[in-house]
């Protein structure tokens, strides 16, 4: 969906259908010079004119979408047409090391790998449901990679994310090439823990992850209506 300003696209916002008739509203962007102009609000307006109509004709069963938790712009919007928080994860970024070496590709055969996760399975700044509808989607965009220490889910439609499958251990700094090879050498890449992880937080500290704000909070909202 776009907003057009004398033939030029000035936003855009899309909408995709997700397992389990999820509705899934992400990439809400408006030029810098047409900001704050109600242009987002447009956008969101008619979106939600159109989910509507999925809804009634059961193509859909809910709406919903990602973003970062000081996203100042998306979240009071999208709170006036009832959206809510409803789980988060916390995002952490890393600076990449100079060293790779190749990790093992397993192949995702059930959801077994993700038990610590709740009602929700991040694949990047997307995220699904935990039912067996959403197993194809995070086959298709994404991969089991084990070290000699663990074994982690790598994915994202858009941009790869590393999401911890076990509580992280000191070990894990052994563990460094073998990730930093799925992004090039010295390239920063971002870790997904669950909130059942909480208690990992000042170990991944020392070893060099940080949060974006420095705020030990979930920074990932999932937000649903």
């Amino acid at each position: 969906m776009v907003c057009e300003y004398l033939g030029k696209v000035i936003g855009c916002l899309k909408l995709s259908l997700f397992p389990d008739k999820v509705l899934w509203f992400e990439g809400l962007r408006v030029q810098k010079r047409f900001q704050n102009h109600g242009v987002a609000s447009l956008l969101n307006r008619h979106s939600y004119v159109l989910a509507e109509k999925l809804l009634r004709e059961g193509t859909v069963q809910s709406f919903e979408f990602c973003t970062y938790y000081k996203n100042l712009e998306s979240l009071p919007s999208t709170q006036k047409f009832g959206f809510k928080a409803i789980d988060g994860f916390y995002v952490l970024e890393k600076r990449g090391v100079k060293a790779t070496r190749e990790p093992q590709s397993l192949p995702l055969r059930n959801l077994e790998p993700f038990r610590h996760y709740g009602n929700y399975i991040p694949c990047a700044w997307q995220s699904l449901h935990h039912c067996d509808e959403s197993l194809a989607f995070l086959q298709s965009y994404g991969r089991i990679i084990q070290t000699p220490h663990a074994s982690y889910y790598v994915g994202g439609a858009h941009e790869q994310h590393v999401i911890l499958l076990e509580p992280p251990t000191p070990a894990m700094k052994n563990d460094f090439p073998y990730l930093q090879h799925l992004f090039g050498s010295r390239k920063s890449y971002n870790i997904i823990l669950p909130p059942a992880f909480k208690d990992s937080l000042p170990l991944l500290h020392e070893l060099g992850f940080r949060f974006w704000d420095c705020e030990p909070l979930l920074n990932m909202l999932v937000l649903r209506k």
